[in-house]
């Protein structure tokens, strides 16, 4: 088992090289009062990248505000970054202090900032010009001192050749640009992660988990992870739910997930010893069983045990389920039962 608290740099967690090289230049850039632009596919952590440049830079005690460019309409994000006066639009009932003001002396996250309106831009890059503010409505402008973080999973250069992004901001914003690796650059972090969210899960939600087992953590490395860490998150999330207590197993991934089928395929270094094409979707634990049968005429709990490092409840679980696809044939009972291949003539079938 995993130790219980992963290496974590800021709430960031992973040992990887990619990892190491990412929290070596949050480091150095954090404490430089400058615009930083995060740069990364979807789900790679990029709201945890900004806190954690938050908090290693003199702004640490002061505020911390959030705006998501993607999720509100032109009006209410130009009320929500430079707030609005009195009657500045429909709906505008009072005077609004926007989070830019809001924020004054602390850190404004922009995530995807790639969404932001035409208009929203122009003022944006006043504020980042001259440290000036001016609520929609109003003839006053106000200086305030923030700190802008900005993040994106866009190409905000083809955004700018489109004419969709102003160049004069983008040139404004990437003062410093962080680079987020994906979760398929960084596969070695992938069981630190997973010791993460199954102690924060059994937390949670009141479960029970006693570990993830070696087979589970093979399929989960392989998997392509185009959602990144929270798709990851939300998987294995769901899994434990199902699960509730025991061990996870790739047969709790690959009956519940089929687009985990793809990934359970053996590594290329343990050829198949049987004709994959007469085989269903089988974990890489079930097919290192049918290898030992292959190999001895026999495969015990024991002898699944050794091989894949798995506990003796889920090795009973693995044997089970071949028996129940017809592959293998159970012979006697209790701890010293045999499970052979099907084709096997001294087989004498047993219930399961």
């Amino acid at each position: 088992m995993l130790v219980r608290e992963p290496p974590s740099f800021q709430g960031l967690i992973g040992r990887s090289a990619a990892m190491r090289a990412l929290f070596r230049r949050i480091e150095r850039i954090a404490p430089i009062d400058v615009p930083v632009l995060i740069v990364g596919e979807s789900g790679t952590g990029k709201e945890l990248v900004a806190r954690a440049i938050q908090q290693l830079s003199r702004r640490s005690s002061r505020r911390f505000e959030t705006v998501n460019c993607a999720t509100l309409t032109r009006e209410l994000l130009l009320s929500e970054l430079f707030g609005h006066e009195r009657g500045a639009f429909t709906g505008a009932v009072a005077k609004k202090e926007g989070l830019l003001a809001v924020a004054d002396g602390g850190t404004l996250f922009l995530d995807e900032i790639g969404e932001l309106p035409p208009d929203a831009q122009a003022m944006l890059l006043r504020f980042l010009q001259d440290g000036e503010i001016r609520p929609v409505g109003s003839t006053q402008t106000r200086c305030v001192d923030v700190r802008l973080i900005a993040a994106t999973h866009r190409d905000l250069e083809a955004a700018i050749e489109r004419g969709a992004f102003r160049e004069d901001l983008y040139y404004r914003l990437r003062r410093v640009v962080v680079e987020l690796p994906p979760l398929r650059a960084r596969r070695d972090d992938i069981p630190l992660l997973i010791e993460y969210f199954r102690v924060r899960g059994n937390a949670r939600y009141g479960l029970a988990i006693d570990g993830v087992a070696h087979d589970a953590i093979a399929v989960l490395q392989r998997f392509p992870w185009l959602g990144n860490v929270r798709e990851l998150e939300a998987i294995l999330e769901e899994a434990m739910i199902v699960r509730a207590e025991g061990w996870l197993t790739s047969i709790d991934l690959n009956v519940r997930y089929p687009r985990f089928r793809a990934a359970v395929a053996p590594p290329a270094h343990h050829p198949d010893l049987l004709d994959g094409s007469l085989l269903p979707p089988l974990t890489w634990a079930q097919r290192e069983a049918l290898r030992i049968a292959a190999e001895h005429h026999e495969v015990r709990r024991r002898d699944l045990m050794a091989r894949c490092g798995i506990s003796r409840e889920v090795a009973r679980r693995v044997l089970v389920s071949l028996v129940q696809h017809g592959l293998l044939q159970r012979v006697g009972r209790g701890r010293g039962a045999r499970y052979v291949p099907t084709a096997s003539p001294s087989a004498e079938p047993q219930q399961s």
